[in-house]
């Protein structure tokens, strides 16, 4: 893509998703919470997460950072909710794996496949990561 298309993606899909994020605020009650910080920008955000027999029933966040970190927050929750810890790992996984310079992946969802785009928007990929990390590392270390 051109850096013309990578910005015209950016006002598209990441401004109205930024302005209308999925689940974006503090929940009365979860089950538990995981930290997503980016300490070289600012961004920081708590995901809360519920859950039920082995299951993530849903997953809000809330906090500050640009509007490609909380976008893509926004579409991770959309695609982790009602999904297992070893599903939630894979896809994770195999995202992380598909922002890396040289890889890329299929994906059924639209708005993962354009976040995949965007690893090339001005050495963003640091933002659009920092959710799908901080779950990897939880979920990595942790037995629901």
């Amino acid at each position: 893509m051109t850096k013309q298309e990578l910005q015209q993606l950016f006002k598209s899909e990441i401004l109205p998703e930024n302005d209308n994020p999925y689940h974006f605020q503090e929940p009365q009650k979860a089950s538990f919470s995981i930290e997503a910080n980016n300490t070289m920008c600012g961004d920081k955000y708590t995901l809360y997460f519920d859950i039920n027999e082995g299951q993530i029933t849903s997953v809000y966040f809330y906090g500050i950072g640009c509007a490609l970190s909380k976008a893509s927050i926004s579409i991770m929750c959309k695609n982790i909710e009602d999904l297992s810890a070893k599903n939630i790992m894979a896809l994770s996984n195999k995202f992380i794996d598909g922002m890396k310079q040289n890889h890329s992946i299929e994906h059924s969802d639209k708005k993962i496949q354009m976040l995949h785009q965007l690893k090339h928007f001005d050495g963003r990929v640091d933002c659009i990561k920092l959710g799908w990390e901080a779950v990897k590392n939880h979920f990595e270390n942790t037995e629901l």
